[in-house]
């Protein structure tokens, strides 16, 4: 097994943006390696052919194993069921992967059986491999709240396009219609809820119309998701910008938490800001999750230097 320190994650918060890659296409791996991606994910479940799937793990553990510091994060979909095991414990004997993409994920054995070759991984070569839920399916959806609590789950994804089918609802026609948002939100709801690192918004399928993406982006962004998965590079550019931090808007949070700082320090509560809205404990607790900033220290926190 490589010891090779796993490379360090992206500087912003959460991955603005997660690119699938087929794991059995070369000319895609090779482009891979200069995304401009926070997050690759190698696909070796449904854009890689039944007569291709050895291959395409072959090539998953080579891709990993020749992996250079300071990338992206490197995440694996691996198949469901024994495949599937197979394929969990072939990259995390690499020591060079950041994290596992259970599919057509749900509360169960299979999960249970994934968290636990996980578990023994990192155990045996230290470190830390993360597993992400990817919901696909309306037993996905009911079982989350039972699933997100598993102590191996880190991320939660939503997979439209397999949920779609399996409801029996149309394509996505309407590039970004909301008939979904009933499972968005528990997405949203239940990473909050159990501390995990991030939700990922659903990938969209119309590659070549880059202001429908903006546009739907923007909407699963005000629904509270904190990065997307892309399946081209275009798609990467305008997740990047969208679910990236504006400076304009990191300056400003800045700016409340300063007066903030101020009210307190002075004994006040809520307030109004320079724009007259209210600002309260909600509006400060976003604005740290902004900036990163930790909670000021008051004078009765501060060690005494007499």
């Amino acid at each position: 097994m490589r010891s090779s320190p796993v490379p360090p994650r992206p500087s912003h918060p959460h991955p603005r943006s997660h690119l699938y890659v087929p794991a059995d296409q070369p000319r895609f791996l090779r482009s891979a390696a200069r995304t401009e991606a926070d997050a690759v994910i190698l696909d070796l479940e449904d854009a890689v052919a039944p007569l291709h799937k050895d291959a395409a793990r072959a090539a998953a553990v080579g891709f990993a194993l020749g992996r250079q510091d300071g990338g992206p994060e490197l995440w694996v979909r691996v198949n469901g069921g024994a495949r599937g095991l197979d394929d969990a414990r072939a990259l995390l004997a690499t020591g060079r992967v950041d994290g596992l993409w259970m599919p057509k994920a749900s509360a169960g054995a299979e999960l249970d059986t994934l968290a636990a070759a996980v578990g023994a991984a990192v155990t045996s070569a230290g470190g830390s491999v993360a597993l992400g839920l990817l919901v696909e399916s309306a037993a996905g959806v009911l079982s989350l709240g039972t699933a997100a609590r598993h102590p191996a789950v880190r991320r939660i994804q939503l997979g439209e396009v397999d949920l779609r089918a399996d409801l029996r609802m149309e394509p996505d026609s309407a590039r970004g219609d909301g008939l979904l948002d009933w499972a968005r939100g528990p997405v949203v709801a239940h990473t909050v809820a159990h501390g995990l690192e991030c939700a990922v918004a659903p990938v969209s399928v119309h590659t070549s119309d880059s202001t429908a993406f903006r546009a739907s982006s923007l909407r699963l962004r005000a629904l509270g998701f904190q990065g997307r998965a892309c399946i081209h590079p275009h798609q990467v550019t305008v997740a990047n910008e969208v679910f990236g931090t504006d400076p304009t808007e990191l300056a400003d949070a800045h700016a409340l938490l300063d007066l903030f700082e101020r009210h307190e320090h002075a004994g006040s509560g809520a307030f109004r800001d320079g724009r007259g809205a209210m600002v309260d404990a909600a509006t400060v607790r976003r604005a740290r999750d902004l900036t990163g900033r930790a909670v000021a220290r008051t004078h009765e926190d501060r060690p005494d230097r007499t």
